[in-house]
């Protein structure tokens, strides 16, 4: 699989291109099986057919083996322990685990935060283990890293993109949004609000002719949502505007709300996910099915996206929490930017995405 990655912040380069094969590695997948609720071929298809979060861990791990699987098309020297966590929100049997965890050079899980969080205190600072699922920040420990950006990160590399482009930026934000009122005036100061009804003529106001206007839009409400992408929309042919939101939500695929008007504003927005189809995304898809007799579901590539990550990571000639905390990488649909805060270490890695006028979804540049 391709793997553009990046050397210092900021700068792509492509990890496979420098692995260290002389010394062999082993990883742990630390997932929540809970095959202690197995008693039974016929239970086992119960849970198959009606437990969310077993399916969940299945995708997952289907995405694992297909990176296992192209670490040894590498040829790297890799061994893996695959571990039932046994674990709820609440539990699991991660301590019983202990000493089959300590020969690991890294840990991909558990899921639940309060769980992946015991296992980096239970086995100290000398084995990193990676948090695959959870976007809770929680507690900081140094071996201790965050694949999943944080909500608050992802509404705040939206508004970095903003910052670098040399536009009018107009906020439309909904009086029950008032944390993104806030989180907006503190990270762009020079944001116009529109205040009070929003009305064609209270939107003209704000915005700028022979200029780029970025309107971000902050409501779950339909009817403002409605309203306001009219307004933009009928504004186009006097004005340069596109559509932003800090959060792509459910309303925003509201039958009310036409999808030509989103695409005509280029709605952009900030995710997790490279939405986009990139040649990479559609091998993957190919090769899953062929492997697994369906296409991957999110579950399915974050699994492969993680895994693989990690395994690079592993097999390079520096340390491996500097390969972490200086290394950049962009796997099939998840891109991995560690970065040091309060004693823990948080994936920034962020992509801002658009609608295009041909109904696809493009990456912004």
């Amino acid at each position: 699989m391709a793997t553009d990655t990046v050397m210092a912040p900021g700068i792509m380069t492509d990890l496979s291109k420098s692995l260290k094969k002389t010394n062999s590695r082993e990883l742990a997948l630390l997932l929540p099986f809970n095959m202690n609720r197995v008693e039974s071929d016929t239970i086992r298809m119960q849970l198959l057919r009606s437990d969310k979060f077993l399916n969940m861990t299945l995708d997952f791990y289907a995405g694992a083996l297909m990176a296992i699987d192209s670490a040894k098309v590498l040829g790297l020297p890799l061994k893996v322990k695959i571990l039932d966590a046994r674990e709820t929100k609440n539990t699991s049997d991660i301590e019983s685990l202990r000493g089959s965890l300590t020969s690991a050079d890294a840990v991909v899980g558990p899921f639940f935060q309060s769980n992946v969080e015991k296992t980096a205190d239970l086995l100290g600072a000398g084995i990193p283990v990676i948090s695959p699922l959870s976007k809770e920040p929680g507690k900081p420990y140094p071996n201790l890293f965050q694949s999943m950006p944080s909500p608050d990160k992802v509404k705040m590399a939206m508004l970095d993109y903003l910052k670098l482009k040399d536009a009018n930026v107009v906020a439309v934000v909904d009086p029950k949004k008032a944390s993104s009122r806030v989180l907006i005036k503190n990270n762009y100061p020079s944001a116009r609000f529109a205040d009070g009804a929003i009305t064609a003529a209270t939107v003209k106001l704000l915005l700028v002719k022979d200029k780029m206007n970025y309107v971000i839009l902050e409501s779950e409400s339909t009817g403002m949502i409605k309203n306001t992408t009219k307004i933009l929309f009928e504004a186009l042919p006097e004005y340069q505007i596109q559509l932003v939101v800090l959060e792509k939500t459910d309303e925003l695929d509201n039958d009310e709300i036409p999808l030509a008007r989103l695409t005509a504003l280029k709605l952009m927005y900030p995710s997790v996910t490279n939405d986009s189809d990139t040649p990479e995304s559609l091998l993957f898809a190919k090769v899953f099915k062929q492997k697994n007799g369906i296409f991957p579901n999110q579950f399915a590539t974050r699994g492969f996206d993680v895994t693989f990550d990690v395994i690079l990571r592993m097999f390079q000639e520096q340390e491996f929490k500097e390969v972490m905390s200086g290394v950049v990488s962009e796997q099939i649909e998840n891109k991995f930017a560690y970065a040091p805060q309060n004693g823990g270490n948080y994936n920034t890695g962020v992509f801002i995405m658009y609608y295009d006028h041909d109904l696809s979804v493009k990456q912004a540049q």
